[in-house]
């Protein structure tokens, strides 16, 4: 059964600023959908509207058709990864897994992940950047959740890690859909099926990559190469 999240009429306003006016994004499971645009354009804000812990002028987001003014407020809805480290430094991971996941299944399918297990003993503190990264991301698809939201997955990531991180959101895909900023626009390009950039308080839908040209995000001939 597809699951749908559909966020539109959003006007999110900082001082006399019109951060957001006009966006519309529809996610189903099966999608991983991009957004980009530059610093302070909106990109984390609306996320974090998404999610419900960030209040705005006005917004409409619905889960298979029923609005929630607080997502992350009703089980088995929304994830979402932060910018910044959320776990507790001085935990293992095999301790992590025990507080964060409630099923078995799901927490043996972290501590036997082939990129994970052989550091299930060392403290969250001991870990790479792409090790972490790829840690908060894993717990989170092994949440029983519909969708998830991932603010800069690959910031700070180790270019092998930014490899395993796609192909984890690509595994999970057939059950969750995904939205994901980051300022790393290549992966972004490379792991998405659809993209939106964020431009003047506006989301707009990319068809074709020289759009991102033609709107001024990328100087002109970046993606001839």
């Amino acid at each position: 059964m597809k699951h749908v999240l559909e966020v539109d009429s959003i006007l999110k306003q900082t001082g006399a600023r019109e951060l957001l006016t006009d966006c519309y994004l529809k996610c189903e499971t099966g999608d991983i959908i991009g957004i980009l645009g530059r610093n302070g354009s909106g990109k984390s804000t609306l996320l974090k509207i998404i999610f419900g812990t960030e209040d705005a002028t006005n917004k409409s987001v619905r889960f298979n058709g029923k609005p929630y003014m607080q997502p992350y407020t009703t089980k088995g809805l929304v994830a979402y990864l932060p910018q910044h480290r959320f776990l507790p430094a001085d935990l293992s991971i095999r301790r992590i897994a025990a507080l964060f996941i409630g099923s078995k299944e799901n927490r043996r399918t972290i501590l036997e992940n082939e990129r994970l297990q052989p550091h299930i003993h060392k403290k969250v503190t001991q870990l790479s950047g792409g090790e972490r990264r790829y840690l908060e991301i894993l717990l989170l698809v092994n949440l029983d959740v519909k969708f998830i939201l991932l603010d800069e997955p690959f910031s700070g990531v180790e270019p092998l890690y930014k490899e395993h991180i796609t192909a984890l959101l690509r595994a999970y895909r057939a059950t969750r859909g995904f939205i994901i900023t980051d300022h790393d626009y290549r992966n972004i390009i490379n792991t998405s099926d659809r993209i939106l950039l964020i431009t003047n308080g506006v989301c707009k839908h990319i068809h074709t990559l020289q759009e991102l040209e033609t709107l001024q995000y990328l100087p002109a001939g970046t993606l001839a190469g």
